[in-house]
């Protein structure tokens, strides 16, 4: 089944229908990605997801052939055609000496106002990426950590390493709370998630203290609050950790959600 959506998706800067899409698209390892969304028809933060497409490139000993504002603009293209103002766009890049660079929207699902008021429940699954600060499809271990959400009911899966140490979410980052401090990996260990370089400026920016080291899986229970943050959750709320349960009101966390939400509506105040 085909994860292109809509009417068009684009290839190296061809409009084609997505009909085609299973005979054009070609899965080539390695390949880079980039998940970003559109809201009210422009693409969020499209600076540092480019700079992370490069960086990813980077750790793979490749070099990015393509320029940052041809992509906005086809973006905007694909965007126009297909008729979309809030969706999620994903980038494939792969075949790096002459790129092929695959632009196509997927099926997007955003937290309800249910759980962003109530939180989510997460389990931990043990499982360590390879390369984790560049952003590389994992389809297998993609497919099985959906198969354990689907048969658990839970949100998302938070990955623990060989260490005993929680890292991130398999699709996003993860943040903790205690006495107003927040913590979470170091960045060494995860994937440089857009939102979560947002969420450490705003915490300095705010004289909040970000604190950055190993988050050992016995001190889960030790933390007041949790949070994941990513392109489609934005800030979300953790309620459950396996059977720990966390505050989803803690005044700081709801500090921290609306503080992004203003970073959101400047930028995308300032974009046209």
């Amino acid at each position: 089944m085909a994860e292109a959506i809509l009417k068009f998706f684009m290839h190296n800067g061809n409009l084609y229908e997505t009909n085609y899409f299973e005979n054009i698209y070609c899965e080539i390892n390695p390949a880079v990605y980039e998940v970003i969304r559109l809201i009210d028809g422009k693409p969020l933060f499209l600076e540092e997801h480019f700079e992370r497409l490069k960086n990813s490139t980077k750790l793979l000993n490749k070099e990015l052939n393509i320029n940052m504002e041809t992509l906005r603009q086809q973006i905007l293209e694909l965007a126009n055609i297909n008729q979309v103002k809030d969706l999620n766009i994903k980038i494939v890049i792969n075949e790096f000496e002459t790129p092929n660079v695959y632009l196509y929207f997927i099926k997007s699902e955003y937290p309800t106002c249910d759980m962003y008021k109530n939180g989510v429940k997460t389990i931990i699954y043990r499982a360590v990426r390879d390369n984790p600060n560049a952003k590389v499809i994992y389809k297998n271990l993609r497919e099985d950590i959906n198969r354990k959400l689907r048969e658990t009911g839970c949100y998302e899966a938070l990955l623990l390493n060989e260490k005993d140490e929680i890292t991130e979410g398999s699709r996003s980052n993860i943040f903790f709370i205690r006495e107003n401090k927040v913590y979470t990996a170091p960045a060494k260990d995860v994937l440089l998630g857009i939102t979560r370089q947002k969420i450490i400026k705003i915490c300095r920016l705010n004289a909040i203290e970000m604190i950055e080291e190993p988050i050992k899986i016995e001190n889960l229970k030790h933390f007041d609050a949790a949070f994941i943050t990513g392109t489609s959750p934005k800030v979300l709320p953790i309620s459950e950790i396996n059977d720990i349960i966390y505050d989803v009101n803690n005044e700081l966390m709801r500090k921290i959600m609306q503080l992004y939400d203003d970073e959101i509506k400047n930028y995308l105040g300032t974009v046209h």
